[in-house]
């Protein structure tokens, strides 16, 4: 995208160009040479002044324009124009001056008229072709463009300014060849070879097109465009290191330059330093107010660090600036997925690939949905189209078709991930990480655990490099909590939260069993499951939107007031996303650190602990790829130990509460009788008993977990004591589990 260049005096391009009376010199013009020097003392004496000639003039003014003092250039070519109304090269130069201020329709009258008055100069042509294109005059850019070339076949920039055009009606083949014929021409036409590797980029060919931005940039390194095009695709490669600091480069030697500091705020969301993302994405408003991919890295930096407000009001306001940006509707989709609002998501998803049927975001949101609602063949097919037509996103999609079914010996996607791995030195890590929970995920389907096994091990070292995770934060936080949540305290504010038995709160470690449990109450016609929502954890501030005191030292000086505020203001947004059912649960695993906080603040609220195996609960863990947080999962001696931290936090919240605060249920007891444990949930629930618990299965509303494809099915026993397969490598778990595993 172009620069955002210095603006001239706005009203001297609002009206078409009005020739004044000509002057007595019709050949010549009068320019005061002081006058073009900054800040010179004036003379002693007077100076005679020097007589341009028409074309020194235009000269001059060409000089000016290309050192960006746009209003200097516009004076002089006016002159011009007064004497000589039809001098065309005048006309020409004034509309690359509009063209530069950002005048786009002033820019078209001003170079067709210099064509209606000389139409035999192939660069008046070309750049006519330019201006049509950036006026979504695809066809006019395209007729200008073949007179160009007609003109002047040896011109390089006719030939790269047609292909441009081509480029833009998505026919890659004919601008591709635009674009080698400009370079059969000039090798190093640095415009040219930048083009190429847009071209390149579009038919996904990333690691061409990095080359011929390399080269564009080579051949003029004054031009940062082939720059910032290499920043933008060194971080699709995943080599973000290297785009970033040729991004700051670019920002160094133009520090307007918006485009530039917005891909360094999308590089810098994918090195998860979203703050700093933040910065860039602010730095590119305040150089372009209306720059809507700005927003959309605003909201992709938010919704990354889970501040979903934030991000809902930046992708609104991208798509207000420009409503027909297909990655916009995506980015809307993931957001609302996240917030709990599937059929909003649904739509964004829909809407995006109605504007861009090859964007892989939202063939991937699209599909995951599909899988989220138990449509598994809708999804299969939808991975499978992404695996057959785009380079790109192949392997997402093939680690997202991995999860739609059980593969059997013979299935063709055993083949297709193992030629992937022929080639694994050369994957970028962030695609190697797919690929590696896919063969574990494989490989685990057909019983060859050791392969499987070091798959997840190297999937989850990747994994592990790109996130930034301390494991003593949630040892110093589960003591912070203790310190606040204490006997005395307890007893002091109990029974004077917010009435309400709306909420059933499922909570515990992640890949537990809380989503099979919440599936039996969900399935329940008086209640609605709301999944994994975040809005108690916004609510206490975990992430530090509503200031510096944070969760437990907020709550630590409540009083009745605070109390019922908090469970009021949670009711309220649990019952926005289903006003009918009677009951609705809340399924985030970390609620758990909020037990004693939900007990005081709702008291009529219901509290459903889930309980599984040590081991089968962190190897499920290890071997799933999470799509948010589980910053804990990718190494075995860390699970261990937040493991350990989560045990002494319910043995802190049995310690403290008073009994019955809470419901135990120990997940091998649900799968092995699973009629009579559901029974007893329901009614803990204070729920009349319904047969449609025991068809969980059956239940269409969409899961957003982990968990998904296993709740679509009867209960199952293969998952009891999985951890055994993989013995031999557990070593480090048992050392970070400590006295929390007692094998039986």
């Amino acid at each position: 995208m172009p620069d955002k260049k210095k603006q001239i005096n706005s009203s001297l391009f609002d009206q078409p160009l009005k020739p004044a009376k000509p002057a007595k010199r019709k050949k010549s013009l009068k320019q005061v040479q002081a006058s073009e020097k900054e800040a010179e003392p004036p003379a002693p004496a007077p100076q005679r002044q020097r007589v341009f000639s028409a074309d020194e003039a235009i000269l001059l003014a060409s000089q000016h324009h290309k050192a960006g003092r746009l209003q200097k250039a516009e004076i002089i070519l006016r002159q011009v124009l007064n004497a000589q109304p039809k001098n065309a090269k005048a006309l020409h130069t004034f509309g690359l001056v509009a063209l530069t201020a950002g005048n786009i329709a002033a820019a078209a009258k001003l170079v067709e008229r210099a064509i209606k008055n000389k139409d035999d100069v192939a660069v008046y042509h070309a750049n006519m072709a330019e201006i049509c294109r950036k006026l979504k005059r695809l066809d006019d850019a395209i007729k200008y463009g073949r007179n160009a070339v007609s003109i002047d076949p040896a011109l390089a920039s006719a030939h790269s300014n047609l292909g441009i055009a081509y480029f833009d009606k998505k026919d890659f083949d004919k601008a591709e060849e635009c674009q080698l014929a400009a370079l059969k021409i000039n090798p190093k036409f640095s415009p040219a070879l930048n083009n190429m590797g847009s071209i390149c980029r579009e038919k996904k060919d990333d690691e061409k097109a990095a080359e011929y931005y390399r080269r564009a940039a080579n051949a003029n390194p004054e031009n940062l465009e082939p720059q910032n095009n290499l920043g933008v695709i060194l971080s699709r490669l995943d080599q973000l290191d290297e785009s970033a600091t040729v991004l700051k480069n670019v920002i160094a030697k133009s520090p307007n330059y918006a485009e530039a500091h917005c891909n360094l705020g999308f590089t810098l969301v994918a090195m998860e330093r979203e703050r700093e993302a933040l910065n860039c994405f602010d730095k590119a408003l305040q150089i372009r107010a209306d720059y809507a991919e700005a927003y959309i890295g605003i909201a992709k930096a938010y919704n990354s660090m889970y501040e979903l407000e934030g991000a809902e009001k930046a992708i609104e306001k991208a798509l207000e600036i420009n409503p027909d940006l297909a990655e916009a509707y995506s980015i809307a989709g993931v957001i609302y997925l996240s917030q709990g609002y599937a059929e909003r998501a649904k739509e964004s998803f829909l809407k995006a690939l109605q504007i861009d049927p090859e964007l892989s975001s939202a063939k991937q949101g699209i599909g995951n949905i599909y899988l989220e609602e138990g449509n598994f063949k809708e999804a299969e097919k939808i991975f499978q189209a992404s695996v057959d037509s785009d380079k790109q996103g192949k392997l997402g999609a093939l680690f997202s078709l991995t999860q739609t079914k059980k593969v059997k010996q013979g299935d063709k996607i055993i083949e297709l991930l193992e030629d992937e791995a022929k080639n694994l030195k050369d994957l970028p890590e962030s695609k190697a990480i797919y690929l590696h929970f896919a063969l574990g995920k494989v490989y685990d389907d057909l019983g060859e655990h050791d392969k499987s096994f070091e798959n997840f091990i190297e999937g989850c070292r990747l994994k592990r490099k790109k996130i930034h995770y301390d494991p003593k934060n949630s040892e110093r936080t589960v003591e912070r909590v203790k310190n606040v949540f204490t006997k005395e305290f307890i007893k002091k504010h109990s029974g004077k939260g917010y009435k309400s038995d709306v909420p059933i709160f499922v909570c515990g470690m992640p890949r537990s069993g809380t989503t099979l449990t919440e599936q039996i109450i969900a399935s329940h016609p008086d209640v609605h499951g709301a999944g994994e929502i975040f809005d108690l954890l916004d609510i206490m501030n975990w992430r530090g939107k509503s200031g510096n005191i944070l969760f437990p030292e907020n709550i630590a000086d409540c009083t009745p007031e605070k109390l019922k505020d908090i469970g009021k203001k949670y009711v309220s947004g649990l019952k926005a996303r289903n006003k009918k059912a009677l009951r609705i649960t809340d399924k985030m695993p970390a609620n758990y650190f909020h037990i004693g906080l939900i007990h005081l603040a709702m008291p009529e609220a219901k509290i459903i602990h889930v309980n599984r195996n040590p081991l089968d609960t962190c190897i499920s863990c290890f071997t799933r790829l999470f799509s948010h947080n589980q910053n804990s999962t990718y190494d075995l001696k860390e699970l261990g130990s937040y493991y350990r931290n989560y045990k002494n936090m319910i043995d802190h919240w049995h310690e403290v509460l008073p009994k019955g605060s809470f419901y135990d249920i120990c997940y091998e007891d649900l799968v092995a009788d699973t009629e009579t444990e559901a029974k007893k949930l329901i009614e803990y629930c204070d729920l009349e008993w319904d047969d449609a618990c025991l068809e969980f299965h059956k239940n269409t509303r969409n899961i957003r977990t982990a968990s998904v494809t296993q709740v679509r099915q009867p209960i199952y026993n293969t998952s009891i004591e999985r951890w055994r397969k993989y013995e031999k490598y557990l070593a480090p778990l048992l050392e970070g589990l400590g006295d929390s595993f007692a094998t039986k």
